[in-house]
């Protein structure tokens, strides 16, 4: 039974990497098989770009692993190779940010299946001030940037900022 709910586990977390929207500051690692100069981690820019030899800047920005890849075969086949074999992972996501009644504000390496409870983990836990009911996330990728109440079992994706209020009594 446990090793049913590990597979199951890492087949969710798998598949949340490949649907994850890439955006700036994630780092990705590109290659190509048998071309290990072709073998680069490449941090993504403000403006959603990477910079790979032989294609010049690419667009990547809201794109999942899977549409990159994608798009650097095509671009490398028109040309530069006959069959590239090219592999494109995610090597490091965007931090999260935590603010406010936790012992270490700060900025955070953000991991697959994040929530708020192992944020504030994560942080040092919470200060003695600290409202266990006035916590706000904004979300990075919203289109409103708007803080939205949650509570501890809320998920957090990476370039989430999470706001921990004072409590009063």
């Amino acid at each position: 039974m446990r090793l049913v709910l590990l597979a199951l586990l890492m087949l969710i977390f798998t598949n949340l990497a490949y649907s994850y929207a890439i955006g700036a500051g994630d780092v990705l690692h590109v290659e190509v098989y048998g071309e290990p100069e072709l073998a680069l981690d490449l941090t993504v820019d403000s403006k959603g770009y990477i910079e790979y030899p032989f294609i010049g800047k690419l667009q990547v920005k809201e794109e999942t692993v899977d549409s990159i890849k994608q798009k650097v075969v095509s671009m490398l086949k028109d040309g530069y190779f006959v069959n590239p074999q090219v592999t494109v992972a995610i090597k490091q996501y965007k931090p999260y940010y935590i603010q406010g009644e936790v012992r270490s504000p700060g900025s955070y390496p953000y991991e697959i299946g994040m929530t708020v409870r192992r944020a504030i983990a994560k942080a040092g836990g919470l200060t003695e001030r600290a409202s266990k009911k006035k916590i706000y996330l904004t979300h990075a990728n919203s289109a409103t940037s708007k803080e939205v109440k949650v509570d501890m079992d809320a998920s957090i994706l990476s370039g989430d900022v999470i706001l921990i209020k004072e409590s009063f009594f």
